[in-house]
């Protein structure tokens, strides 16, 4: 299926650059994206998790973003690192991932709100990406949450709104092949929790022929990141591993 850029969103041109901004915030991200190098950004404070390559950054309005280098990962992430090739007429990923992660939350699932995308083009047709959206307020991966959380009753409730989110996913009709967690995350505030997907770098529509197989995937990737991640299951126990794929609704 292809990719249809939202109307609320504009483009922008200079040099060797091109950004995709959302057009409310034109002025603020679409200045920090037209200037700032492929580089950490300035007075930016690195955020963990992920591949190290994000940093949540205050603007001038006072809002607070996260502007993220686009980098690989697996096998080709040690050659390439943050160079990716165009494949016309397909959309650079960068600018597929905004597209998705808005179509997602129209969709009803819980995301951070995209607001632009940049590529730096360099030479045959490779280019360098930023990703730039609105930041979660206090929002750790569900990997960071269970690991610091004794408690069983708060775990619980974390996993359960964990969940939750991710089985919106599915109910959108949305394929993400990279689904872990460290791009599950949570929001606590007192009693109350919330959970986003973020990452929707080579996220796609699911046609109805492949629900079944997909699904089985995104379980599998799941539940490949928790033996990752804690090869033990000292932190990632077999019961909260359950208890995600029940509130999820992805399980047969």
């Amino acid at each position: 299926m292809s990719l249809q850029v939202p109307a609320d969103f504009m483009w922008i041109r200079r040099g060797r650059r091109i950004a995709l901004v959302r057009r409310s915030v034109e002025k603020s991200v679409g200045e920090l994206l037209i200037r700032t190098p492929h580089a950490p950004p300035a007075g930016g404070e690195r955020l963990l998790g992920g591949r190290g390559a994000a940093y949540r950054v205050r603007l001038p309005c006072a809002q607070a973003v996260v502007f993220r280098m686009c980098r690989r990962g697996g096998l080709l992430g040690g050659l390439l690192r943050d160079n990716y090739l165009h494949v016309w007429p397909r959309l650079p990923r960068p600018f597929a991932e905004i597209v998705m992660t808005e179509k997602a939350r129209e969709r009803g699932v819980p995301g951070p709100e995209p607001l632009g995308a940049r590529i730096d083009r360099r030479w045959a047709g490779w280019y360098r990406g930023v990703v730039v959206t609105r930041h979660l307020p206090a929002a750790q991966s569900l990997w960071a949450c269970l690991r610091r959380e004794p408690h069983a009753d708060r775990r619980c409730d974390i996993v359960r709104a964990a969940g939750r989110a991710i089985g919106t996913l599915w109910r959108a009709g949305i394929y993400h092949p990279d689904l872990n967690l460290l791009n599950c995350v949570v929001s606590r505030a007192g009693d109350s929790v919330e959970a986003f997907i973020v990452d929707f770098d080579r996220a796609r529509m699911a046609s109805a022929g492949e629900h079944d197989e997909l699904r089985e995937r995104m379980l599998r990737r799941l539940e490949r990141s928790a033996r990752k991640l804690d090869p033990t299951g000292g932190a990632i126990t077999a019961r909260d591993l359950q208890l995600l794929r029940d509130a999820s609704g992805l399980a047969p």
